[in-house]
């Protein structure tokens, strides 16, 4: 019996540091210059990595790669032209699903649903005006998450801070939507 607790310990052990659920903490651009908005660090507790575009020239910001430690996937565009980036699909090892406009029209990039076939978040800006995109918050059954930019001025978009209160829900739903915010600000500010 005592032999089969040890198996059971060293294979479930490994399991659940694998599935540990993430706390966001911040994200900003790795370098400055124009094409600053291609490659990012992103942090959570005890843990970092990068969201990165996957290719070079004007579609560049169609299609992302993520990693942070064992967890990584992809977050491209699901159409082409004008309003691509009104919809993505984002593909993580263990969890997929859309981000989507919750609205048509100008102003569609303020709101999001992001979801995967279990949950669906809403990610909109907190205020309104000309400076929306710089504060932004996330919400679900879980609890809440707020993304907001550090500094003010027009390199705000460069550098976020995460508040990340909405323990227990999937990574992958949570780096959606926190893309949302990201790629609302890059596309407004690009």
């Amino acid at each position: 019996m005592k032999k089969f607790n040890l198996f059971l310990i060293l294979i479930l052990f490994p399991l659940s540091l694998f599935a540990q659920n993430l706390v966001f903490t911040d994200i900003n651009t790795k370098f400055s210059g124009k094409d600053a908005w291609r490659d990012w660090t992103i942090r959570a507790v005890n843990n970092y990595g990068s969201l990165s575009t996957i290719y070079s020239g004007n579609e560049a910001w169609k299609e992302w790669r993520v990693y942070l430690g064992s967890f990584e996937g992809t977050i491209k565009t699901v159409y082409s032209g004008d309003d691509a980036w009104r919809e993505w699909r984002y593909d993580f090892q263990h969890s997929s699903g859309y981000v989507r406009t919750r609205f048509t029209g100008v102003e569609s990039w303020r709101e999001w649903d992001v979801m995967d076939f279990n949950s669906t978040l809403n990610v909109r800006t907190v205020y309104t005006g000309s400076d929306a995109w710089k504060e932004w918050s996330i919400y679900g059954n879980k609890g809440e998450i707020r993304v907001r930019t550090r500094y003010s001025g027009d390199d705000a978009w460069k550098d976020w801070q995460i508040d990340d209160r909405m323990i227990g829900e999937d990574n992958a739903l949570k780096m959606a939507s926190i893309f949302a915010c990201i790629i609302s600000a890059i596309l407004i500010n690009k």
